[in-house]
This record gives C-alpha cells, sequence and structure tokens, in this order.
C-alpha cells in the first residue's frame, strides 16, 4: 500500500458538494468507521441533511473511540485536527446526531453526558457507582422486550437504553474494607 492515493468519497446533497478523503482501510476497524460514515450520509440525506465536513468528523471521532466520550473529550479530539471547528457547532452537531439516532447519549446521574456511536436498537451498560467503569451488557439480554412493549403498548420504532448501576469486583472488595 507504499504510495497509493487514498480514495475520495464524493458526497452530492442538491448543489453541495463535500470531498472527503479517507484511507485505504485493510482493517476491520477501517471498514466498520467506512460502513458506520456511509450509513449516517445515508441517513442525513433521507432527512434533508448534508455529511458536511464537520459532521464528518465529530461521526470519524466517536467511532474511532475505545469508550464513550464526553463533549470535553470529542471537542479535544476535533479542534486536534481541526482547530476551527467550534465548540457550538460540536453542540449542535451532536443534538442533530442523537435526534437522528446516529448517536447515543448515555446520562448518568452527577455526569457529564457520554456520546457513542449508535449501533442497533439495544444498548444496554453496568456502570460501577465508585470508579464510573462502563461495561457493555449484551443485547440479548432483554429478549425480545423490544417487540412485547411494541405489540403491548403500540409503541413504534423503540430504542431499549438500560443502564444497570453497582460496583465492580474491585470497588465491592474496597467498600466492604471500608466499613
Amino acid at each position: 500500500m507504499k504510495n497509493q492515493r487514498p480514495n475520495v468519497i464524493l458526497l452530492t446533497h442538491h448543489q453541495s458538494n463535500v470531498r472527503i478523503w479517507t484511507q485505504r482501510y485493510s482493517n476491520e476497524q477501517g471498514l466498520m468507521m467506512h460502513h458506520y460514515v456511509n450509513s449516517s450520509n445515508e441517513m442525513l440525506r433521507k432527512r434533508g441533511y448534508r455529511l458536511t465536513p464537520q459532521r464528518y468528523l465529530i461521526l470519524s471521532v466517536i467511532q474511532e473511540a475505545e469508550g464513550h466520550l464526553s463533549i470535553d473529550q470529542i471537542t479535544e479530539r476535533v479542534q486536534k485536527r481541526n482547530p476551527y471547528v467550534s465548540l457550538s457547532t460540536i453542540y449542535r452537531t451532536l443534538e442533530l446526531l442523537r435526534e437522528l439516532g446516529l448517536v447515543r447519549e448515555n446520562r448518568l446521574p452527577g455526569e457529564q453526558p457520554r456520546y457513542e456511536a449508535a449501533e442497533g436498537k439495544a444498548h444496554h451498560h453496568l456502570v460501577c457507582r465508585r470508579c464510573r467503569a462502563i461495561i457493555h451488557l449484551d443485547d440479548t439480554l432483554l429478549g425480545n422486550l423490544n417487540e412485547q412493549l411494541q405489540e403491548q403498548y403500540q409503541f413504534h420504532s423503540l430504542t431499549l437504553d438500560l443502564v444497570a448501576a453497582g460496583y465492580c469486583e474491585t470497588c465491592w472488595h474496597s467498600t466492604q474494607h471500608e466499613t
């Protein structure tokens, strides 16, 4: 792949063109990233929005993250790549992406909201009350609760976001020794 030119994806919406340079991906994360951005672009276009360079950058930062990011972490990573993206642009973009279901916002009591890529209709977390470690739970944990709620209460296009708080093993042992 030495001296290979990056791919150019030309995204068009009405009269506007946005050129986004992407590296050729050979690993699994790169393919996932490419798929995530492409599906996000499709969703934006269906709703009458463009995938602007700022939106692309914010989506990329969130998708590349190993975990859940706060606004401060997103801002730092975005501005490291493009210092001209303002905090208000980041807030507005996150709100739009959340409303469109492209990004999940996780809120824990007393904490800043954290963001991650939205994938699937169910998303569950176990959160340690002490160290704030977050563990993703199996999406099938609650079975077909989504369908049951839809059928029983006539609620449609449901998403389930369960946050269960407790103590991880290490913190549990620490709290037991403190008492």
